[in-house]
């Protein structure tokens, strides 16, 4: 059989020959031995192709021979494997060249994704950090953003909630902005996308996410990318002798993070009230036999989650597949919050002629999701009125079933919010649709040009009802439905051509871009339903509220080129220029240029460094700077509009609504980068990088008098804020032995911000209820409070400091000062390690955030001090001040807690993100089935510990102030990766 085999081959060679023989004289026999670069073993049966279809495959021992002209490009095709291109040169009429190719794993390594394109690792000028898929494929969350927590230098990743359905939000390098958006560009697959859409995708589908941080790699995205660029890259199949199928499988639970809760138990209700002498009416020997924690009763301890996928992938010389499927659930860890999602991918390439390939990268889903209240203080919401409930209020009844206001067996004051949350219902239905269609062709060697159309639609109905039968509707129950569609249509044009003359490498690539955004929806309220099998808005006797947006737009139109130049893979140079048109600015404003220059010098291939290669492996410096925009506002502001939706007796009217402002321009932002990069004995790499970010023409909501025109506001480009900073990127393999591996990653960020120039002059605004003051010189986010001094022994008072420095006993306004406390976290990163023997990997990721301030709203309510003593109290009012000589923080009861610094806490944390037990059984073991190539088991466990000081449920925000906030969730899954 063997022999036939050679036999069949020899004959392929002598027929792919002939054209080249008939050649006559200017022919040459290139020969040679092709062997895996991984273990040097040779290499049966690699195509080495000459041209695009005629060639020979290497014999049994890796050997091969073609005839060929000088200048033929041979390429070294084979499954599993980089592809290899040698260069036929002039002078002989025999030539040996070996061949080692690279295995297909460690080509996707060593590739980065980039704007409109990939490049090798260590060729890049600009500042791109790469999350690979093993950070986020298992992750047992609805989206991959928790995955990033303390991965990437100089990306934060906060949640405001703990809500399944809910996104992160991502800042990088700082805020640069006081009103407009802050958030990065988020661009999927070349589509751009909303963070809200990140729970459409499933984490298993994502190859790679490159965070752009510096003007180098985002300027070319111009428009809506001062705040930095994050790029998601699905996946696609890979060279195999037959398909992939991959089988994915995880259940677990969820429950509160952290549950920090101090409210008291009905021991010390019952002594804070016989104290304060609220007891009247009270039978506390009935009430103690109910001892209640609304802690337990609202938030689930054993939340479901569950998850299943099914992917199959492969590749040959003419298409790329990838196809998948799942189905994710998880229960949130509050009473009435859930999420399903039901979601399709399809990434195909096919190469439709030799010079021509076309694709689709297809991402389709439809989400079923509840939501809880949250973020508002209601008596009747559960996570708000957990806080106001006492525990000796026993939501149940004897039998189990809920206490209810209807027959009286609730018997706190109210309604049981739990029975509350039954008989109102809401929830949402969301479908999902990404597609792009793309075209690549090649019109000469090296010039490429791609144009890709990419659709972006969500439609979402919501439905809410409240029940007729529930007693404190009276009878009358209510239905509210809302609908909305958003369509997002872009399109990319791209010409690219690449050659090399000698040790000269160039890049050019030149780029048309056009997006158009289409918003439309409404919503109705109808009420006078009387069944509650009768919920809905036609059973209703009358409409109480209507809404609608018939037509909410903006479009870009974008121009940009970028030129790469490398000199024998030791200098590197780029330059980006973009112009882009937004319909957010006036007419005579709606063009910005933005450019960028970058510059890298790998002297770690300089001749002189040949001495210190066996130590040193990689020594890199790189600057860039240059401009990129910010556009982030909502439609229309430049317009001077009319609305209407008044009533004037019983007729229609309208009235002016805002007051424009045609010379509305584009916000920029100025980025200086400086990086080294250095790599030790193959096992320490060290990044190091210092930036400064200035923005200026900030679009911001200028204040102005309600005497002028009654607005109170008008968006103007105005001031100059600035972000400076440094990242420190660590990563090694601490051992690396045949069967045990050990390896470590830390990384850190610190960044600086500053206001340098407000508006017309003014050099401090304060922001009205929020405890903040805008200040020049000062950072963006910082507080501006009344300080507390404490409480007097004498008699209870409460204290504060003056201005200057003073103890009064009264709290003023004037008396507000800047603490030097701000929301925004200077400190940032992350560490871990993995383990690894044999089969069996243990790893552990940590992320943190350190000088992070918030105001812990709860406590104005839990530690009121007599203002709020009919809903339960923090246990910390037991120890007030209750005679003269007590020394205590709490004063007398009676004096109220007010917002000053007391309610100001240190939200650093410091948390154990991820940590997975795994086993891949032996492929020994596996051969003997003859159909499963892996299996994988393992257990982890999300955001296990938090370390921190803050008080409240969780110390993740996204803002100012913390109140009555959905907590994060602590994870528990066991899951199961099938091959075959």
């Amino acid at each position: 059989m063997q022999q036939s085999k050679i036999l069949l081959l020899k004959f392929a060679f002598l027929l792919c020959s002939l054209p080249a023989l008939a050649q006559g004289g200017g022919s040459i026999t290139v020969s040679g031995v092709v062997t895996s670069a991984e273990d040097k073993a040779p290499l049966v049966g690699v195509h080495v192709l000459s041209g695009s279809t005629s060639g020979v495959s290497t014999l049994g021992d890796g050997s091969y021979s073609i005839v060929v002209t000088p200048g033929t490009v041979l390429s070294y095709h084979y499954i599993g494997f980089k592809v290899a291109e040698f260069t036929v040169p002039e002078g002989t009429a025999k030539l040996t060249h070996d061949v080692e190719l690279q295995p297909e794993a460690q080509a996707l390594d060593d590739v980065v994704v980039i704007a409109y394109g990939v490049r090798k690792k260590g060729t890049i000028t600009g500042s791109v950090s790469t999350v690979k898929a093993e950070k986020v494929e298992s992750t047992p969350t609805a989206a991959f953003d928790q995955a990033l927590q303390g991965q990437v230098p100089g990306l934060t990743v906060m949640s405001s909630t703990g809500e399944p359905s809910v996104a992160a939000t991502f800042t990088i390098r700082g805020t640069n902005s006081i009103n407009s958006g802050t958030a990065p560009l988020y661009i999927l697959d070349g589509i751009p996308i909303s963070s809200s859409d990140f729970n459409a995708i499933n984490p298993s589908d994502i190859e790679s996410i490159s965070v752009l941080k510096d003007a180098s790699s985002t300027s070319i995205y111009g428009s809506r990318a001062s705040n930095g660029v994050v790029v998601i890259t699905t996946k696609r199949g890979r060279m195999a002798e037959k398909p992939i199928i991959s089988y994915r499988m995880q259940l677990g639970f969820s429950q509160i993070a952290k549950g920090n809760w101090d409210l008291m138990n009905t021991e010390e209700r019952i002594q804070y009230e016989k104290e304060i002498g609220l007891t009247d009416g009270k039978d506390y020997n009935l009430l103690s036999q109910t001892d209640v924690c609304w802690l337990d009763e609202v938030y689930n301890n054993a939340a479901m989650l569950q998850n299943y996928e099914l992917s199959v992938s492969g590749a040959n010389e003419k298409t790329n597949y990838y196809v998948s499927g799942g189905y994710y659930s998880q229960e949130g860890i509050a009473l009435g919050s859930n999420f399903d999602r039901y979601s399709i991918r399809a990434n195909i390439e096919q190469r439709a002629a030799k010079w021509l390939k076309i694709g689709t990268n297809t991402m389709l889903n439809y989400q079923d999701i509840e939501q809880a209240d949250d973020g508002e203080y209601t008596l009747v919401t559960p996570i708000s009125a957990a806080r106001f409930m006492l525990p000796y209020w026993n939501p149940y009844n004897p039998d189990g079933s809920l206490a209810s206001v209807n027959d009286g067996s609730w018997k706190g004051d109210g309604q049981n919010p739990l029975e509350w949350i039954k008989n109102n219902q809401r929830s949402y239905k969301k479908y999902k649709l990404v597609s792009s269609i793309f075209a690549e062709a090649t019109i000469i060697e090296g010039l490429t040009f791609k144009s890709q159309f990419n659709v972006d639609f969500s439609h979402m109905t919501g439905l809410s009802t409240s029940a007729p039968s529930y007693a404190p509707n009276l009878g009358q129950g209510n239905a509210q439905r809302l609908s909305s569609d958003a369509l997002t249509l872009s399109v990319t044009n791209t010409l690219n051509y690449q050659f090399q003359k000698d040790k000269h490498s160039f890049n050019f690539l030149l780029g048309q871009e056009g997006v158009n955004y289409h918003y439309e929806g409404f919503t109705l309220r109808a009420e006078g339903q009387n069944n509650d099998k009768l919920v809905n808005i036609t059973s209703g006797t009358r409409v109480t509220s209507w809404s609608d947006t018939t037509d909410d737009d903006y479009s870009y139109m974008s121009v940009f080129g970028r030129g790469e130049y490398n000199y024998d893979q030791r200098y590197y140079a780029d330059i980006a220029l973009r112009t882009d048109a937004s319909s957010r600015f006036g007419t005579g404003h709606r063009w910005g240029g933005f450019w960028s220059v970058g510059l890298m010098w790998n002297l770690r291939n300089e001749a002189f460094m040949e001495n210190v290669s066996r130590w040193l492996s990689n020594a890199q410096i790189s600057f860039s700077t240059g401009t990129s925009g910010n556009s982030s506002i909502p439609n229309y502001e430049h317009l001077a509009l009319v609305s209407g939706g008044l009533n004037y007796y019983g007729d229609a009217g309208m009235a002016p609504s805002q007051p424009g402002n045609e010379d509305l321009g584009w916000e920029k932002t100025w980025t200086t980068n400086l990086g080294f990069h250095f790599g030790f004995w193959n096992r320490l790499n060290v990044d190091f990088e210092l930036y400064n970010k200035r923005t200026s023409d900030m679009l911001m909501q200028v204040p102005q008098s309600y005497a002028d025109k009654g607005y109170g506001y008008y968006w103007d480009n105005i001031g100059v804020m600035v972000n400076r900073g440094a990242e420190v990127n660590l990563s090694g393999t601490v051992v690396a032995t045949k069967d045990f591996a050990w390896s470590l990653n830390a990384n850190f960020s610190y960044n600086k911000n500053k206001i340098l120039e407000l508006y017309n002059g003014v050099q401090e605004y304060e922001m009205s209820a929020t405890s903040m003051k805008l200040v020049v010189g000062h950072d963006s986010g910082e507080f501006y409070v009344n300080r507390f001094a404490g409480v007097n022994p004498a008699n209870g008072d409460a204290l504060w400091y003056t201005k200057d420095g003073e103890i009064t006993t009264e709290m003023r306004d004037e008396d507000k000062v800047l603490v030097g406390k701000s929301m925004n976290a200077p400190w940032a990163g992350g560490f871990g390690t993995n383990l690894s023997w044999k089969g069996i990997s243990l790893s552990a990721q940590f992320s943190w955030v350190a000088d992070r301030w918030m105001i812990n709203n709860d406590r104005y309510f839990d530690e009121s001090n007599g203002r709020y003593s009919a809903y339960n109290q923090s246990r910390k009012l037991l120890d007030r001040w209750k005679k003269p000589g007590d020394i205590t923080d709490i004063p007398r009861h009676g004096v109220y807690t007010e917002f000053d610094d007391r309610l100001l806490e240190d939200a650093s944390f410091l948390r154990l993100k991820n940590l997975m037990l795994s086993y891949s059984f032996p492929q020994e073991l596996l051969r003997k089935t003859r159909f499963i190539n892996g299996i994988r088991i393992y257990a982890q466990a999300q955001n296990l510990f938090t370390f921190t000081k803050f008080s409240g449920l969780d110390p993740e925000g996204i803002g100012n102030m913390y109140q009555a906030q959905y907590p994060m969730s602590r994870q528990f899954t066991f899951g199961l990766d099938l091959t075959f």
